[in-house]
Protein backbone atom coordinates (compact mmCIF):
# COMPACT_ATOMS: atom_id res chain seq x y z
CA UNK A 1 0.00 0.00 0.00
CA UNK A 2 1.05 3.47 -0.56
CA UNK A 3 1.39 5.98 1.87
CA UNK A 4 0.69 9.68 1.39
CA UNK A 5 3.44 10.76 4.44
CA UNK A 6 5.50 9.02 6.65
CA UNK A 7 2.60 8.80 8.94
CA UNK A 8 0.43 6.65 6.38
CA UNK A 9 -0.22 4.36 8.65
CA UNK A 10 -1.64 7.28 11.17
CA UNK A 11 -3.76 8.88 8.36
CA UNK A 12 -4.96 5.05 6.97
CA UNK A 13 -6.02 4.09 11.06
CA UNK A 14 -8.01 8.09 10.96
CA UNK A 15 -9.71 7.58 7.76
CA UNK A 16 -10.87 3.65 8.47
CA UNK A 17 -12.13 5.01 11.96
CA UNK A 18 -14.27 8.16 9.88
CA UNK A 19 -15.81 5.42 7.41
CA UNK A 20 -16.35 3.24 10.26
CA UNK A 21 -18.12 5.77 12.30
CA UNK A 22 -20.38 7.23 9.26
CA UNK A 23 -21.42 3.33 8.32
CA UNK A 24 -22.65 2.99 12.46
CA UNK A 25 -24.26 6.59 12.16
CA UNK A 26 -26.03 5.62 8.87
CA UNK A 27 -26.96 2.11 10.54
CA UNK A 28 -28.59 3.47 13.50
CA UNK A 29 -30.96 6.54 11.42
CA UNK A 30 -32.10 3.24 9.11
CA UNK A 31 -32.78 1.32 12.28
CA UNK A 32 -34.59 4.24 13.65
CA UNK A 33 -36.38 5.11 10.90
CA UNK A 34 -37.61 1.31 10.47
CA UNK A 35 -38.83 1.44 14.09
CA UNK A 36 -40.48 4.92 13.88
CA UNK A 37 -42.46 2.99 10.54
CA UNK A 38 -43.42 0.09 12.64
CA UNK A 39 -44.65 2.05 15.82
CA UNK A 40 -47.36 4.12 13.27
CA UNK A 41 -48.30 0.64 11.55
CA UNK A 42 -48.76 -0.47 15.02
CA UNK A 43 -51.11 2.87 15.98
CA UNK A 44 -53.44 2.38 12.97
CA UNK A 45 -53.66 -1.31 13.45
CA UNK A 46 -55.17 0.25 16.94
CA UNK A 47 -57.46 2.73 15.68
CA UNK A 48 -58.96 -0.13 13.12
CA UNK A 49 -59.10 -2.16 15.61
CA UNK A 50 -61.14 0.53 17.76
CA UNK A 51 -63.44 1.15 14.90
CA UNK A 52 -64.19 -2.12 13.94
CA UNK A 53 -65.46 -2.83 17.72
CA UNK A 54 -67.58 0.59 18.01
CA UNK A 55 -69.07 -0.82 14.12
CA UNK A 56 -69.66 -4.27 15.54
CA UNK A 57 -71.42 -3.13 18.96
CA UNK A 58 -73.32 -0.11 17.45
CA UNK A 59 -71.89 2.17 20.21
CA UNK A 60 -70.53 4.85 18.06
Amino acid sequence: MKHLNNHGFAITSILYALLTMVALILFLLIGLESFRWQSSDDFVDEIAEELNTCVEDGSC
